[in-house]
């Protein structure tokens, strides 16, 4: 029997290019086409697919619907966000599976418009890139939670940290062109927002967010620092902090407490090094003296790459996903739920912090 291999394009070779270099050793995936609207990008992205990966038959496209009739079986959408929608619904209509990188949506509008085009294509496996679920540490919390380690979650913090970039920054790097420069920061709450919901198999049904009015950057535009209180399905209440504007490098922080017992993250070391550490009602001691979880970014005996390697398991799972023909593990309905928040979150913040619900899309 013949083994099935997925081929493979990937759109937006910034982030494109690395994720998929940690994924080159799926033996169920082989890398067929790449494509960038930026030429310099694409040559150089050939380049190092070519020479230093030794990727053959490499196909290279500057424009993405060329891409879409070459033949390939999924795409990889690693472009800025505003484009992730559109270019997903189009890779879907041609007939590919797809991975899209986070947050799969930009506005109110395109998350109905993203389900409906996922609806409308049973056939095609469509997963949200969100890499952050595929931590060591998360992945111990998600199974602790679920062997009942920690009881029922009555609130959980997450806290994105990436403000040192900003100490160097120069005014050309933020064009007006450049979504970034205009990006409120609570919107891109994923990477914290998307494993507490992983985690805790919720979803969120309100939210109230503030603002600070102070700037750190003079050259972004959009709202560089939010805090946002979350309301869940299951009663839990979540603290989501996104800090793009202030004296810290990046990090993220977690931290979960239930009934049954709470943990969180160490955040006197960097998240490459950092345990976790918890008290849990079924360990004596614990409730005086927290214990040590001695689990990090990667999983025991294995080496690096991108995000402490979940970059290539996320990959991974997208590419087995499709082999098996199971449903992804963070699938559109996931996908959906971690970006929608971050949208009504800066909604709540505009409107001086009024609480606004966040809708389920069915």
């Amino acid at each position: 029997m013949q083994k099935k291999v997925v081929k493979l394009g990937v759109v937006g070779l910034y982030r494109g290019r690395y994720v998929v270099a940690d994924a080159l050793n799926d033996d169920n995936m082989v890398l067929k086409a790449i494509c960038d609207k930026r030429k310099d990008r694409l040559e150089s992205a050939e380049k190092f697919f070519k020479e230093e990966k030794k990727v053959q038959d490499l196909l290279c496209f500057e424009d993405y619907e060329e891409l879409l009739k070459s033949d390939i079986d999924a795409v990889f959408v690693a472009t800025d966000a505003p484009f992730h929608t559109k270019q997903v619904i189009q890779a879907l209509e041609a007939g590919k599976h797809v991975l899209s990188e986070i947050p799969v949506i930009y506005s109110i509008e395109e998350a109905q418009m993203l389900k409906d085009a996922v609806k409308a294509h049973p056939e095609l496996k469509y997963m949200a890139a969100e890499n952050c679920c595929y931590w060591a540490f998360i992945q111990a919390w998600k199974q602790m939670h679920e062997d009942g380690k920690f009881g029922d979650i009555v609130y959980a913090e997450g806290e994105y940290l990436h403000g040192r970039i900003m100490v160097d920054g120069k005014q050309e790097d933020y064009p007006d062109t450049y979504w970034r420069t205009h990006l409120h920061a609570i919107k891109y709450l994923t990477h914290e927002l998307g494993p507490l919901l992983y985690i805790m198999n919720d979803r969120c049904v309100s939210v109230t967010c503030m603002e600070p009015d102070i700037k750190y950057n003079p050259y972004k535009k959009g709202a560089e620092n939010g805090v946002a209180l979350f309301k869940t399905a299951k009663g839990a209440v979540i603290r989501i902090f996104i800090g793009f504007g202030a004296y810290v490098n990046c990090d993220h922080n977690y931290s979960l407490y239930g009934t049954k017992g709470t943990i969180e993250t160490d955040r006197t070391k960097p998240l490459e090094t950092a345990h976790s550490f918890a008290r849990l009602s079924e360990v004596p001691g614990t409730f005086e003296e927290k214990i040590d979880i001695p689990v990090t970014l990667k999983f025991q005996g294995e080496g690096g790459g991108g995000h402490g390697g979940a970059d290539g398991k996320m990959m991974h799972a997208f590419i087995k996903c499709i082999i098996d023909d199971t449903e992804p593990p963070i699938n559109v309905d996931m996908g959906i739920q971690m970006s929608l928040p971050g949208i009504l979150a800066h909604e709540s913040a505009v409107q001086g912090g009024m609480p606004i619900e966040i809708p389920e899309i069915l």
